[in-house]
């Protein structure tokens, strides 16, 4: 009994054993079988973890998404712009205004009477000869219109130029007294002769080349001859003066015969202007001018209003300069004025006795030519520089309130609206040609190139803009100029690429034709020749950063395509591809549906290094001066607004040095990503 329990037991136990045994088998099976418990990764999932796993493409990533953090989101929140000025408040000693006694003539329009441009631009010309000869009327004939022209000076810096009517009153004619023979050295008379003392006279004065002598109480002239061996010699008789109409008097013939003997082609008699015109055979045409209608008005004078930015027009100048000398009032735009003569020189002032403007040849302008100095201030230079010249100093030391200038270089006004102004020392220093005023005032300038501080961490550069807001700026120039430029090759390198794989023959060799002739294309050189072009049309910054991007991205194109072609010839023998072509997919849809996804990683790879090299060639050609132009920021033309001199290089670090590291780390932080995504894609490839 106990020997049939004992067997019992040990079948019992055979059979728990193997069911243990199956059981256990069965778990196995279940676990190889069971979907759910198999981690199953996708092909996206196994490259990202190769990815990760190397650490520089991790410290690329890191580092790239920091610069587009930097790059675009930076400047929304940084305080200041790209373009941004910033000025400085220094107390400095600054050219403040020039003072000059004006010497050249303006001419206004004053009627159109048909006198050519050709005369006009004589103007000054002839008021220059008429100072040089002392004479207040010159006449001229206008060639174009056949016009008798009339200058006159009405007094000090005022001329004008008119049309007149010149009226014949006689003619003056010099008598021959007898001509000199230069090979016999003497004198043969038409009338009684004169003593030896005359014949010694004229051979001195033909050896000294004089053509004109006193002798005894008559004036003779000596002019040459029709033979080149004689003199002719001049002299005024008892009726050398010819009258038309009336005779005006032996001290009108006398003046005649002065003017005539002094060269002076015009005089004032009795209050009528003539003139004298030469003719030939020694015969002078005297006329009276008359009839005198104003075309032109040149003057010296200045005028400065005493509201200060006060413009005035041509009717309002030309009216006051020709009533100066004449009836002191005039009128233009409708209101009256009056020209007074006081201690304080020319003033203009209004019928109701008011201050309009000061009129003056001494110019006194705030140094940057600007017009905003009041006419009290330009009196007080004026005075100083009266006394200069009397005491015969070179500088001289006067005080004046002036105003105060805000942070925008803007006077600073008090709650009633005026200007707050401050006790000032000025000087003034004769320059030969010009007085100038320098003042030391707080005077708002461009922080230009200051340091890095707690306004402005980086410093700021040649403009006055901060350097950091345009670091900012000038990454996100860089990065969309690679991004857009790899964008456009990889479109034109996988269309002509994908093209050239696909059909190969004749197409293949067309495209691979076109790729090896832009591989011979030197583009450095097409590149520069584009900048100047674009210099020399002055583009704006914004179209020529187009232009820039679309001339890269157009010659960068060829390595793509052979990319692309090499991968597709290799794919399109496979048997997924023969399977396309079996079910009668079109073309296209076998190219870019099924070829080119496959090449991706290859493109992702290529691009991503390719980034690095764009933003490199874009730094290279705005450091040259050829790619993007300020005001527009970029890190190549950052560099280059300091790399002016060796000296500046050296001074300015604080610029050019977070820029350059700015400018490799993106680089580098591209190759790493580039290295990790070519590691990640073909695991075959290991370090």
């Amino acid at each position: 009994m106990e020997k049939r329990n004992f067997n019992e037991a040990l079948k019992q136990r055979e059979i728990r054993e193997r069911e243990e045994s199956a059981r256990r088998a069965g778990d196995n099976e279940m676990t190889l079988d069971d979907a759910a418990r198999v981690k199953v990764l996708s092909p996206g999932m196994l490259v990202f973890k190769r990815f990760i796993r190397n650490k520089l493409a991790l410290v690329g990533s890191g580092i790239l998404i920091v610069m587009f953090l930097f790059a675009f989101l930076g400047p929304y929140f940084y305080r200041y712009g790209q373009t941004q000025v910033f000025n400085t408040y220094k107390l400095l000693n600054i050219n403040y205004a020039n003072a000059e006694e004006r010497t050249e003539y303006t001419v206004y329009p004053v009627n159109d009477l048909g006198i050519s441009n050709t005369t006009r631009n004589m103007f000054n010309s002839v008021i220059l000869t008429m100072s040089e000869q002392e004479t207040d009327i010159y006449m001229l004939t206008d060639n174009a219109s056949g016009q008798d022209v009339v200058v006159s000076k009405l007094g000090d810096g005022v001329y004008t130029m008119s049309v007149a009517e010149p009226e014949l009153v006689g003619t003056f004619a010099m008598q021959e007294i007898g001509k000199f023979n230069t090979k016999f050295r003497k004198v043969s008379y038409t009338g009684e002769p004169l003593d030896a003392g005359f014949d010694a006279a004229v051979t001195d004065a033909i050896q000294s080349g004089i053509s004109q002598i006193t002798y005894g109480e008559g004036v003779y002239l000596i002019q040459t001859g029709a033979n080149a061996k004689e003199y002719v010699i001049l002299g005024t008789g008892e009726s050398a003066m010819n009258y038309t109409r009336t005779d005006l008097g032996e001290d009108f013939a006398f003046l005649v015969g002065k003017c005539v003997m002094d060269g002076v082609a015009s005089f004032t008699h009795d209050g009528t202007y003539y003139v004298i015109e030469q003719g030939k055979n020694a015969a002078y045409a005297v006329s009276a001018i008359s009839n005198l209608n104003t075309a032109f008005v040149s003057s010296t004078f200045v005028f400065d209003t005493f509201e200060k930015g006060l413009s005035l027009s041509d009717e309002f100048k030309t009216n006051a300069l020709l009533s100066i000398y004449d009836t002191g009032s005039f009128t233009a735009d409708g209101i009256t004025y009056n020209v007074i003569s006081d201690d304080d020189g020319l003033v203009i002032r209004t019928s109701d006795g008011a201050d309009f403007a000061a009129v003056s040849s001494f110019v006194v302008r705030r140094y940057n030519g600007e017009d905003t100095l009041d006419t009290d201030f330009k009196a007080k230079v004026r005075e100083v520089v009266m006394e200069m010249e009397e005491k015969g100093l070179s500088t001289m030391t006067f005080r004046y309130s002036l105003p105060q200038l805000d942070e925008n270089g803007l006077p600073v006004l008090d709650e009633n609206g005026k200007e707050v102004l401050t006790e000032s020392d000025l000087k003034v220093t004769d320059k030969v040609t010009t007085y100038v005023v320098v003042c030391e005032q707080y005077t708002y300038m461009l922080d230009r190139f200051a340091a890095p501080s707690d306004a402005h961490p980086f410093g700021t550069d040649g403009d006055g803009m901060d350097i950091l807001a345009r670091m900012m700026a000038g990454g996100r120039i860089s990065l969309l100029v690679g991004f857009v430029v790899v964008i456009l090759e990889i479109i034109l390198g996988v269309i002509m690429g994908g093209i050239a794989g696909y059909f190969g023959g004749w197409v293949d060799n067309l495209v691979m034709r076109l790729v090896d002739i832009f591989y011979c294309i030197p583009s450095m050189p097409i590149l520069i020749i584009l900048g100047s072009m674009l210099d020399a049309m002055r583009m704006e910054p914004y179209v020529r950063l187009m232009w820039l991007m679309a001339v890269l991205g157009f010659l960068g194109w060829a390595g793509i395509a052979r990319l692309v072609r090499g991968q597709i010839l290799s794919l399109r023998e496979q048997d997924f591809m023969v399977a396309t072509e079996a079910s009668g997919l079109p073309i296209s849809r076998r190219i870019f549906r099924h070829l080119i996804p496959n090449v991706m990683p290859q493109l992702i790879v290529t691009a991503t290094m390719g980034l690095g090299s764009v933003i490199l060639t874009e730094s290279t050609l705005s450091f040259l001066g050829l790619g993007v132009k300020h005001p527009m920021a970029t890190w190549g033309t950052m560099i280059n607004s300091v790399a002016t001199s060796a000296q500046s290089m050296i001074t300015y670090t604080y610029i050019w040095v977070p820029v350059g590291l700015l400018i490799c780390l993106t680089v580098v932080a591209f190759n790493f990503v580039g290295d990790g995504l070519r590691d990640a894609f073909d695991p075959k490839m290991k370090r």
